[in-house]
């Protein structure tokens, strides 16, 4: 039968499934045959089948080369058979190795098209973030979100902004120079600040735009007016004017009451040299000074000056003097806020808000004032330019992988004496491969329209280009017909690393896929994309790389026999020049160059070395108690680790939006906090049963702990029911004096129940006066927070907020707390109302309770994932334990010291533990499998022996990744933001870990395991041999046939063991002559019921009235008379007779 033809580029087809492996023998003009080809080999071209040679004979010439793992799963032994699912994917890769060499240069074209093609849209894609998108799944603060969305948005997003502006030198907000300052900011930002709106084709203001909200910030320019009329009285040293009381939280203007809560933070008051929070209660305080501004309107006088009887609050005689109770104010706050408009986009929505960052917070220029925006389009905006920041510092680590790559594979190269110059080419591809596969991956997400997130991939090329010089190494060694074609170098490196990258492919794979489906969408994109980046970078690497290597072998293979050519014709003019000498003929070999020899000596011995000081049982015992006290150190930082995620996680170090945090936990958020509460079925508040309980449901919210009270709370009840109660007066009683708007408190300062409520007048609630009520000029700002129905009047819904303080609440394990404390009021009164409560930090706050379980299920998914891929492929249970065994440790250890290393549990600790996971259980299953496939081929080789054919296949290639990616991860440390500091320190970590669980951990306990079972076997050869040798000989009849049994009697000799029979004397109790006790006393034949190992063994003693002597069949057993008296003597004195009664 002809052999089948040969592919265009001249390599051999692809081996038949079936067809056993076989060399040629190649007359290489003084080269070598294969490697069991002798010196007297067959003829030319006859094909032989090469011979296996047991595993402890396989020789490598460089430790550094490694065993192969198709030999240790007998690929090329037919009579050794391996696990059939790997055999046949080694087979699959071998036909595409022969595939890609015949087209190499087309699958490598197409590469750099989708790849080119996928960058392209990368650049060309908008990027943006999403805020809320670290809020996990089911987490009750995205219906929170989505319903405060649905009050404010309508039919698209609202514009909410806010001013901070603070003093440079540090000082008070008060002064006069400032607080004008800070109203030409407000005047600028509602008239100058335009938006355009593309429905309608113009351009409006916020004055101009604005419908519920607009006189937000009034009290701020209120407060300013009251302050120039009471220091121009006091300048004059007049009496200061009576209706203007400028307190706070509650200041009162001619009898209309205004909030400073939103506006004025970090409030120092009089007669009190640190802050108010920290010495008396200020609910407490503050709630009986409304109290008094309500006595001062009264009776007409000053507020200001009317004395306290609680003699602990009494102020110091200076506060006389002074116009408002506040000493300073560190900052004041305006806020813009506005509903959505018809025709209003999204893109000039966020480019309005943006317009407000660049007027007031880059470009503001002031001596006097410092300012800052905040808008939730501005910390998006931040977000991204934190993710770019890192691009230029990946550039450099790039630089800095493909430096040490190209250095580690050229002296590898050049050990082997294979160095050229596209081995360079190879190495800098090897790091190129990882960007190529991200803007694929990330261009196919965009045009899904998938929104942007950072993503990050690795590939495992470094294991091609380690096999790929093997191949080569062997191939020179060996030559022949086969080994010198492309094809089947390629598909020699293939089958041979492609099942380690499918493996590590599908454990990434199915990691990311349980991270994808567990914890926040913000972490799904992050998954999902780096499951993408993975799956083509597994394509480009059987493609574009195995393509590249194509190419590089061709080159290669010329250079090879160049090479040959001129080595085989120097060594024919040696051998002439010998023959001419007379000299031995000795054959010819290449000789190795000293740096070969050299470092081929020093990483054997160094290998060595290790390993017999790692065999050593007190070195490896010690190993194994350092690994017991790094898993309790460890565990105990898992408990202590902090649960948390704050917006300044996200930001650059230079964001101004990190300063601005900073403030806002200092003075804004222990002192006003709040809660806003949303009625989405208010019903009929009528009906006075349903408003009682409304009314109820605030009131309740008043009375958490660390509440503001009354004072703090927003709700607009209780100003209908003022508004509607006055227009009760008699007709000839109402005048201009006694409006609503003058004559009448408002809602704060309306009348204070016991214990710091405030009483809801009981006017009648009548539901057709809510319009009117809200085009009243004083109560107009209450349209804001109600949805009227314009053709009915009927209300809609509605919210209220109230204010809580707290120095706790900077904390945010305590204002999660809040939260929950809030929620539990909110669920009690829900059924009724539909109610729900927001707070800005939500999406925040309910990670504390949602990360623990996301970050233990993740783990736990993704363990039990790659432990089924591991058993598929490896088929080894103990490798599927050793190697899970060292994930959950390694990821114990991440967690663990990173709790020690100060960094919190977070959406990106936990993506950036989902990441390390797949890296994780590369080299502790590799270690693992590499010893057990060594005990199991070789079961009588020592542990060290063992060891080094394991290390001497992963420790090279680990310890090259290694630095490698440590090197490129540590340029991120030049960006200082916190999620480059915690994705460096968890790969460093998880670099560090597995090298140490695979090289240090794992090696000493595989010693000890192996010494432990070495031991047990030993004992066990050792009982099985006693018993053999005291197993008589069952072969001879006659023996067995000497005892007789009428002289079967009881041993006496025997002593009971805790009062009871012994088991032989218990078994020859049938046999006693004249008992009746037993079951088998009727049997005939004794020896059919006793076993024939005491059959052989007992003596038979004769006991009757005429004869006391010992008789015995067996001379060997036979014992002297004075023995048997003397086991007499010393016989226990409970033992039974021959008739079963005790002596």
């Amino acid at each position: 039968m002809a052999p089948p033809p040969a592919n265009r580029n001249g390599s051999p087809p692809p081996p038949m499934a079936n067809q056993p492996v076989t060399v040629v023998a190649v007359d290489g003009g003084g080269g070598s045959g294969d490697e069991g080809t002798e010196r007297n080999s067959p003829p030319l071209r006859q094909r032989i089948k090469s011979q296996a040679r047991p595993f402890g004979e396989r020789r490598r010439s460089s430790i550094l080369v490694g065993q192969r793992s198709l030999d240790l799963l007998a690929m090329n032994h037919p009579e050794q058979k391996g696990p059939r699912f790997v055999l046949f994917i080694i087979r699959q890769y071998r036909r595409w190795g022969y595939f890609i060499a015949d087209h190499d240069w087309k699958a490598m074209l197409i590469c750099l098209i989708i790849s080119g093609l996928g960058l392209w849209k990368v650049v060309t894609t908008p990027q943006q973030n999403d805020i809320t998108g670290y809020s996990p799944y089911g987490a009750r603060a995205r219906t929170e979100y989505s319903r405060y969305q649905d009050f404010f948005s309508q039919d698209g997003p609202a514009i909410t902004i806010y001013v901070f502006a603070l003093a440079k030198d540090g000082g008070s907000m008060l002064r006069d120079s400032h607080l004008k300052e800070t109203l030409d900011i407000l005047d600028d930002a509602t008239d100058n600040v335009t938006m355009y709106n593309p429905g309608a084709d113009t351009k409006l203001s916020f004055g101009e735009f604005c419908r519920s909200f607009c006189s937000i910030n009034e009290p701020v320019r209120q407060f300013y007016n009251g302050l120039q009329i009471q220091n121009e009285l006091a300048k004059k040293g007049q009496k200061l004017n009576g209706r203007l009381n400028l307190s706070y939280p509650i200041s009162s203007l001619f009898g209309r009451s205004l909030t400073l809560q939103q506006n004025f933070f970090g409030i120092e008051f009089f007669n009190d040299s640190d802050n108010v929070e920290k010495h008396f209660n200020a609910t407490a305080l503050l709630l009986s000074q409304a109290s008094e501004i309500v006595a001062s309107e009264e009776d007409g006088t000053n507020s200001t000056i009317v004395k306290r009887e609680v003699q602990e609050t009494t102020p110091s005689p200076e506060y006389s003097s002074q116009v408002t109770n506040m000493k300073s104010a560190k900052i004041i706050v305006l806020q813009f806020r506005a509903e959505h408009e018809p025709g209003w986009t999204d893109t000039a929505v966020k480019k309005y808000e943006m317009d407000m960052v660049d007027r007031f917070d880059k470009n503001y220029k002031s001596d006097n004032l410092k300012t800052y925006v905040l808008s939730k389009t501005y910390v998006e905006e931040e977000m991204v330019r934190a993710g770019i920041s890192l691009l230029p510092y990946l550039t450099v680590g790039f630089l800095i992988m493909s430096a040490c790559s190209v250095i580690s594979v050229v002296v590898r190269a050049m050990y082997l004496h294979q160095h050229s110059a596209p081995k360079i080419l190879l190495a800098v591809m090897a790091c190129v491969l990882p960007f190529m596969s991200c803007a694929t991956a990330l261009g196919l997400m965009f045009l899904f329209g998938v929104r942007f997130a950072s993503i990050l991939c690795v590939d495992s090329s470094y294991l091609m280009i380690h096999e790929w010089q093997r191949v080569i190494k062997h191939a020179r060694d060996h030559p022949n017909r086969k080994n010198i074609q492309v094809g089947y170098r390629i598909s020699e490196v293939l089958s041979e690393i492609g099942p380690a990258i499918l493996i590590s492919t599908l454990t990434n794979f199915l990691a990311d896929g349980v991270g994808a489906f567990t914890s926040s969408p913000e972490i799904t994109l992050l998954c999902a994309g780096n499951l993408i980046s993975m799956v083509v970078a597994y394509i480009y690497q059987m493609t574009f790389y195995a393509g590249l290597m194509s190419l590089v072998g061709r080159y290669e293979i010329k250079s090879e026999k160049i090479e040959r050519q001129e080595l085989q014709a120097s060594m024919r003019a040696a051998h002439t020049a010998r023959m001419a000498n007379g000299t031995i003929n000795r054959p010819l070999t290449r000789q190795q160059s000293k740096y070969h020899d050299y470092t081929k000596h020093a990483m054997s011995s160094s290998i060595d070395s290790y390993v017999n000081v790692v065999a050593r049982k007190a070195v490896a015992f010690t190993i194994i108690v350092v690994y017991f006290l790094y898993l309790a150190f460890s565990i105990w930082g898992i408990t202590r680790i902090n649960i948390n995620l704050t917006t300044q996680k996200l930001f650059t170090a230079d964001s101004p939006l990190l300063e601005l945090d900073k403030l806002r936990v200092e003075y804004q958020v222990p002192h006003f906090t709040m809660a806003t509460v949303f009625i989405n079925k208010p019903g009929n508040f009528g009906e006075p049963a349903r408003l009682r309980r409304m009314n109820s449901f605030v009131e309740e919210m008043e009375a958490i702990p660390g509440s503001w009270g009354a004072v703090g709370t927003q709700y607009f009840v209780r100003d209908f029911l003022t508004f509607e109660s006055s227009f009760e007066v008699e007709d000839e009683d109402f005048d201009e004096e006694s409006t609503p708007s003058t004559s009448k408190p408002t809602n704060k300062t309306g009348l204070i129940a016991a214990g710091g409520t405030l009483a809801t007048p009981t006017a009648p609630f009548k539901e057709e006066d809510l319009k009117n009520f809200v085009e009243w000029p004083e109560y107009s700002y209450w349209g804001g927070f109600l949805k009227i129905n314009n053709e009915t009047d009927h209300l809609e819904k509605f919210f209220f907020t109230a204010a809580y303080h707290g120095q706790e609440l900077s904390i945010w394990t305590e204002r999660g707390k809040m939260l929950n404390e809030w929620r539990r009021v909110v669920d009690k009164y829900s059924p009724e109302f539909d109610a729900s409560v927001f707070h800005e930090d939500g999406v925040f706050l309910d990670l504390i309770d949602n990360m623990p379980s996301d970050t233990w299920q993740s783990v736990l998914g993704t363990l039990l994932c790659m432990g089924a891929v591991c058993f598929v492929f490896l088929n080894s249970l103990f490798t599927v334990v050793i190697a899970s065994s060292c994930v959950l440790s390694i990821s114990a250890g991440i967690l663990g010291i990173l709790s020690w290393w100060h960094i919190d549990l977070d959406p990106i600790t936990m993506a950036a533990m989902i990441i390390s996971i797949g890296f994780s259980v590369d080299i502790p299953a590799h270690v693992s499998y590499h010893y057990y496939q060594a005990s199991v081929r070789e079961s009588d080789a020592t542990p060290q022996i063992k060891l080094v054919n394991c290390l001497s296949s992963v420790a090279f290639p680990a310890l090259q990744a290694a630095l490698s990616t440590t090197l490129c991860v540590s340029s991120l440390l030049f960006v200082h933001i916190y999620m480059a500091e915690v994705f460096v320190k968890t790969m460093v970590l998880c670099v560090v870990l597995c090298n140490l669980h695979g090289l240090v951990f794992l090696p000493a306990f595989l010693i000890l395991f192996d010494s432990a079972m070495q031991l047990v076997r030993r004992l066990s050869n050792r009982s099985n041999k006693w018993k053999v040798h005291q197993t008589p000989d069952r072969s001879n009849p006659d023996e067995n046939a000497s005892v007789k049994p009428s002289s079967i009697v009881p041993v006496t000799t025997q002593v009971k063991r805790n009062g009871r029979p012994n088991k032989l004397e218990e078994k020859q109790k049938p046999f006693n002559a004249g008992s009746n006790s037993s079951s088998h006393g009727s049997s005939s034949n004794p020896s059919s019921i006793l076993p024939q190992r005491h059959m052989s063994r007992i003596s038979s003693h004769t006991q009757n009235s005429h004869s006391s002597s010992t008789v015995t069949d067996r001379p060997e057993l036979d014992f002297p008379a004075e023995s048997t008296e003397q086991s007499k003597n010393t016989v226990n004195p409970t033992a039974k007779t021959p008739n079963g009664t005790e002596k």
